[in-house]
Formats: C-alpha cells, structure tokens, sequence
C-alpha cells in the first residue's frame, strides 16, 4: 500500500532528523583548553559592540584562528541578534553551534533544534529546579547537549540536583555587570568540596581579555573558554586567538 511506503520513509527521515550533533563534549575531553568564540552584535551593557557587524567574516576569523565552537547570540531585542543569523552560520561551518539566548520554556529547546543548534545555554538565574530539569531533559530527547550558566553557590547547588554535564562559570555580576575571574576559581573550589569534579566540564565565561587571564583559568583547571567582546572587538579575531594563546588553526589571518 502507499501509505506504508509512505510511513517507511517517514521514518527514515525522522531518524535523520534525530541523528547526533555536532559535540562539544567531544571537543572539551581533548588536553588544550577547549575555545568558544562568540558572534555577539551588541550587549544591554555595552551597547554595540561592532558597527561594521559582519558575522560570516567574523565565523571564518574564528575558524582560521583555531576555535572549537561558536557561540551566536540569537536574542534580537537585546542584542541585536536573530535565529536567522544562527540558520545562515549553521551552512558555513562544521564546528558545534551554541545557541547563545534566555530559555525559560520547552518550546525554545525544539525551536534551538530546529534552527541548528548543537548546544543550548540555560541560565540557572532564571529558571527552577523543576523549570531546569524539565528543559533538560527536552534538549536530551532532541540530543541538544547544554551548557547550564551559575553565578554563585546557590545556583551552582541547583544545577549539582540536576544531570547538568557541562557547567558555565559567569564572571559577571547579572545585577552590577561587574567582572571577576575569582568568580571561576571560588566556584570551582566549592564544585570541588561537593562532589567529584571529574563528572563534569567547566567552561569559564565574560571578562578573559588576555593571556595572562587564560593562564590563570587553565590552572584552576576549567576545561573551556567563552570569549565574545574581546574577539569581536579585535581588528584580526585570528591573530587575538594566537595572542591569548588559544590557536589550533593553520593560519594566523582571518579569511
């Protein structure tokens, strides 16, 4: 019958639709610090960041400089961002796409998917634990891996409740905007009297501007940077990468 030929290549293609992502996870088990380089237009804190705002050349700097992973901020109210954008990135490149964006609702994990997100960020300052578990486990059916974003002990308890893999440390303050990498290394500690740090990733983010900043971070020990300003701001995002010490790639100027 043709309804069960149909039906047979429906679920062919539903299988292709649920076929793993590109990893960060992957990406983050090597020994070098693992480098998220964020495509980010403008900031509630900062303004605009880059007027000359070209996001394709911004991604091939960030593959010649080396990176592991690109981050897109795809909220449009506050940073100027879209899920167009990511859509259109998504095309150029093989590296994991984080979807940078403020997810309060299951809907938001399906529509990351289908977009071309490889990996989710979840705030643990805006959800929770209930909220939190939920969304996760949404993005596990979807095979969407999740960074999940603390500021202080508190939320880093929440997310230790969880089945949380990779954890984001942000070193800003979300009610001063003050940066502070001690931020990081206070966390890790407690991350370290809690429970064994071997079971999960760490990913450092806001305030690294140098190499100085990323030799500190890599003796605390975390697995992964997010870096947006800084590079976005760089007149050469590739040869920013080499100077903080985090080029992989085979050239040292943007394409």
């Amino acid at each position: 019958m043709i309804l069960d030929k149909i039906i047979k290549e429906k679920e062919k293609e539903v299988k292709a639709l649920k076929k793993s992502r590109h990893s960060l996870i992957e990406k983050l088990k090597a020994e070098e610090l693992t480098l998220i380089a964020e495509i980010k237009k403008a900031s509630p804190s900062k303004g605009l960041i880059r007027k000359d705002f070209k996001p394709v050349e911004q991604l091939m700097a960030y593959q010649a400089g080396g990176a592991d992973a690109i981050s897109v901020l795809t909220d449009q109210k506050f940073f100027q961002g879209s899920n167009q954008l990511l859509e259109s990135l998504r095309k150029l490149t093989e590296l994991p796409i984080l979807r940078k964006e403020f997810i309060i609702d299951p809907i938001q994990v399906y529509q990351s998917f289908f977009i071309g997100a490889d990996v989710i960020l979840l705030i643990a300052a805006v959800l929770d634990l209930e909220q939190l578990k939920e969304l996760l486990a949404t993005a596990e059916k979807l095979k969407l891996e999740v960074i999940v974003e603390v500021h202080n002990e508190a939320e880093l308890d929440m997310v230790l409740n969880t089945e949380a893999e990779i954890i984001g440390i942000n070193n800003r303050n979300l009610n001063n905007f003050e940066v502070d990498l001690n931020t990081t290394a206070k966390l890790l500690k407690l991350l370290q009297e809690k429970t064994p740090r071997q079971n999960y990733y760490i990913i450092a983010e806001s305030g690294i501007k140098s190499a100085a900043d990323i030799s500190y971070l890599k003796e605390l020990g975390v697995d992964g940077v997010l870096i947006g300003e800084t590079l976005m701001k760089a007149e050469s995002p590739a040869a920013k990468i080499k100077e903080l010490s985090l080029s992989k790639g085979e050239s040292d100027h943007d394409s």
